[in-house]
């Protein structure tokens, strides 16, 4: 009877350590993610300060583990190749506000989305995507 007891408590012990430490990585995510979304969050008035871009949002959801930026842009102003470096530049700007300063590395387990704000017609559209695994953004034509 002694010997069930003991292995009830070691039994127990495991399933605290198993849980504990699954509950730890859920919170280390949580953590990383909020992170990451602080330093998109205050890089995102470089943004406002290029010459063509209008107007600057950002927003995150971390149950669906995206990020998502929205501009509006004046395209008299602003070529699609400028626009592409600057984004490339508050990409990298904003890593060096995490503990990842590889904008790449630091996406890599999640989905972006750049999106355009049209005033006039108050809609939005994808202009640039990467998926969660994937370091690339894909530009739309």
């Amino acid at each position: 009877m002694k010997c069930f007891f003991r292995y009830i408590i070691i039994l127990a012990g495991l399933l605290s350590v198993i849980l504990l430490s699954a509950g730890c990585h859920d919170g280390q995510e949580i953590k990383q993610f909020s992170e990451i979304g602080n330093g998109l969050a205050k890089g995102i008035t470089q943004l406002s300060k290029e010459p063509g871009i209008s107007m600057t949002g950002f927003a995150s959801n971390p149950d669906k583990k995206i990020f998502k930026v929205r501009i509006g842009i004046d395209h008299t102003k602003i070529t699609s190749e400028r626009l592409k470096q600057v984004i490339e530049s508050y990409l990298k700007n904003a890593a060096s506000y995490t503990s990842q300063p590889d904008p790449e590395i630091m996406l890599k387990p999640y989905n972006l989305q750049i999106e355009e704000f049209d005033k006039e017609k108050n809609s939005t559209s994808i202009i640039a995507k990467k998926s969660s695994g994937s370091t690339e953004i894909i530009w739309k034509q």
